[in-house]
């Protein structure tokens, strides 16, 4: 076990898990974070994922044993040993040099009262369902945008024709009168043709205008 295997063991591990232990010194914490603003609001950062190392999760899940034994085809139990030798050894040199690097994952440091806390390197940790998206720079306008007030009086609207409301009033007048004539005629065409066919059209009016006893009556006459 060295330092290098360490870092990229813990990298792995927070990649598909939520919390991983450090044993002996405390747990790293990851946390899913959105969208942000950086270096005075000019970049956009896509989704990452927040790693926060806390003391005070003491307990051990052993996920970093179980990866380990799983990768060097050791027992558990000798993963276990191999790994606490190690991390006595950064408890040791955090105490003395107070900093402790782990190559591409980040900075362990130990205040003057012997208090761990680790400093993630920024480029580490892209959350994956971001999609491989990559940070947007913001370029700023050079001069002031300028917001259109609107005055509050009607536009004119180009080439609308005005519309004569007595040429659409006589054009309903002369339309009304062309189908009352029309009634009229069809009227006057229809008499004169039953004037002209009374005869054939006679038992047709019997039809309609009598009885059958009545009808009855008539042919006796």
């Amino acid at each position: 076990m060295d330092i290098n295997l360490l870092s990229k063991l813990l990298k792995e591990l927070l990649l598909q898990n939520d919390r991983v232990s450090l044993p002996g010194i405390g747990s790293f914490i990851s946390e899913v974070a959105p969208s942000v603003f950086s270096d005075r609001a000019l970049v956009i950062h896509p989704p990452y994922r927040r790693i926060l190392f806390r003391t005070s999760e003491i307990w051990n899940d052993e996920l970093l044993e179980r990866y380990y034994a799983s990768i060097n085809s050791i027992s558990l139990d000798e993963s276990k040993s191999q790994i606490a030798e190690f991390i006595s050894k950064v408890k040791d040199e955090l105490v003395l040099k107070k900093v402790v690097k782990f190559p591409e994952f980040g900075t362990m440091k130990s205040t003057e009262q012997n208090d761990f806390f680790f400093v993630l390197e920024k480029s580490v940790f892209i959350y994956p369902d971001s999609f491989g998206l990559e940070p947007i720079h913001i370029k700023p306008l050079l001069n002031r945008g300028v917001v259109e007030k609107l005055t509050g009086k009607p536009q004119k609207i180009k080439n609308q024709k005005s519309i004569n409301s007595e040429t659409v009033v006589g054009k309903k007048g002369k339309r009304g009168r062309f189908v009352l004539i029309a009634i009229i005629v069809f009227v006057l065409a229809l008499a004169a043709g039953a004037y002209v066919f009374r005869k054939e059209l006679r038992p047709l009016w019997e039809v309609i205008l009598y009885s059958e006893d009545e009808r009855k009556l008539l042919k006796m006459k």
